[in-house]
């Protein structure tokens, strides 16, 4: 039996392993932005039947961001450009010749979209992040 030359295996031994790693990481990954995918559209589907309708143009204007990741974050954003949203949201002063005649109270469909939406996230994202990891690790 001959041998053909003797080498060192370690610096390839650790670019499996730090591809493996990266590989598992964006696995993880796409199954938590699948899930906040999944409630974004649920919170915009939300806000929509939250809004009250004049024209339409409030409940037609509510729009999802594309899922950003940074470092350990992921961040979606669920926003409304027509300018006067914030005043439905928020409530606002009815003026009337210069002078405040009452309060209109804020509608909250934003707010109250996201308070039920950050509760469903709980029991939705974390159970798909446990799956996914336990699909890696061969469980």
């Amino acid at each position: 039996m001959s041998s053909f030359g003797k080498f060192d295996t370690k610096g390839f031994d650790d670019f499996v392993a730090q591809f493996e790693s990266k590989v598992k990481g964006e696995l993880i990954a796409h199954e938590v932005e699948d899930a906040m995918s999944t409630l974004a559209t649920k919170a915009v589907e939300s806000a929509k039947k939250k809004t009250p309708v004049d024209t339409g143009t409030l409940r037609r204007n509510w729009s999802v961001s594309g899922i950003k990741h940074a470092g350990n974050a992921f961040q979606v954003d669920i926003f409304n450009n027509v300018e006067y949203a914030p005043f439905i949201e928020n409530g606002h002063r009815i003026v009337r010749g210069g002078k405040t005649v009452g309060y209109q109270p804020g509608v909250f469909m934003l707010k109250d979209t996201m308070d039920a939406i950050n509760i469903l996230a709980t029991r939705t994202i974390q159970p798909r992040f446990d799956k996914a990891l336990r699909d890696i690790m061969g469980d």
